[in-house]
């Protein structure tokens, strides 16, 4: 009896403890994603923790105009990226994985770009497809940064992706100093916390005091997580541009 007793209490204590993990990983605020695009949402981060994975999205930011599929290890992860797209977060176990880039549909092609990385459980990366120095491409992958910025504060990080335009500063329009400066090509910049913007960036060559590129009606709201990301030419085709991708923990912003 007194067995019998023990294996039902054991069950149970089981089954609460189970249906606390979903519940507490169910009630995690997810994740929307905004671009010029569109908006997207992905899955907490402790859900995604629960099952073993990570969170993954990819970035092409090549300017050679061809869509491309990215690949974790033998399998094509991502399919027909374009220009310019941001994907949605997709799980991924979070192991060590070999990312390559390829031409779209074509397998068994040399990869344009390759790189290793391993994937911590619960985490959020991008993986940022950008201009290669004498190759096709370089793959670039960062992990990103959810969580709460300072009272009054937004996170925001800057990756350059423009083969041409040297050295960058970036300037929101009306402030003495630069938000970012001497940003390198093909880099990806910590997050700084900053001022809250709403008017125009511009881009500009560093130390240089006139602006490359305006990019005008920009919104950088506290309490969120922005990535703006310099992609094309300069002094060639397809043009300078930045566009900006904003991540928000919890309902979708808009």
């Amino acid at each position: 009896m007194n067995k019998t007793i023990s294996l039902v209490c054991c069950v149970a204590g089981a089954l609460i403890a189970s249906g606390c993990q979903r519940e507490s990983t169910q009630n995690t605020p997810s994740t929307t994603t905004t671009t010029p695009a569109g908006q997207s949402t992905a899955a907490p981060a402790a859900a995604a923790a629960s099952r073993d994975n990570a969170l993954v999205r990819f970035v092409h930011a090549i300017p050679a105009g061809a869509a491309v599929d990215l690949s974790a290890g033998d399998n094509r992860f991502f399919e027909n990226v374009a220009y310019k797209t941001v994907t949605p977060y997709r799980e991924l176990d979070g192991q060590r994985y070999t990312f390559s880039v390829r031409p779209a549909g074509m397998a068994q092609a040399s990869a344009l770009a390759s790189n290793s990385e391993g994937l911590d459980d619960g985490s959020y990366y991008t993986v940022f497809a950008v201009p290669g120095d004498g190759e096709a491409a370089m793959l670039r992958v960062v992990e990103d940064d959810f969580s709460a910025p300072g009272a009054g504060k937004a996170r925001v990080r800057v990756v350059h992706a423009s083969s041409d335009a040297g050295e960058v500063d970036v300037i929101a329009t009306g402030r003495a100093d630069e938000l970012f400066d001497g940003v390198d090509f093909q880099s990806a910049t910590e997050y700084d916390e900053i001022d809250p913007v709403s008017g125009s960036l511009e881009i500009r060559a560093g130390g240089a005091s006139t602006p490359m590129l305006t990019v005008p009606n920009v919104r950088i709201d506290a309490g969120k997580v922005y990535t703006v990301v310099v992609v094309g030419k300069v002094r060639a085709t397809p043009k300078l541009e930045a566009f900006v991708i904003e991540d928000r923990i919890g309902m979708p912003s808009r």
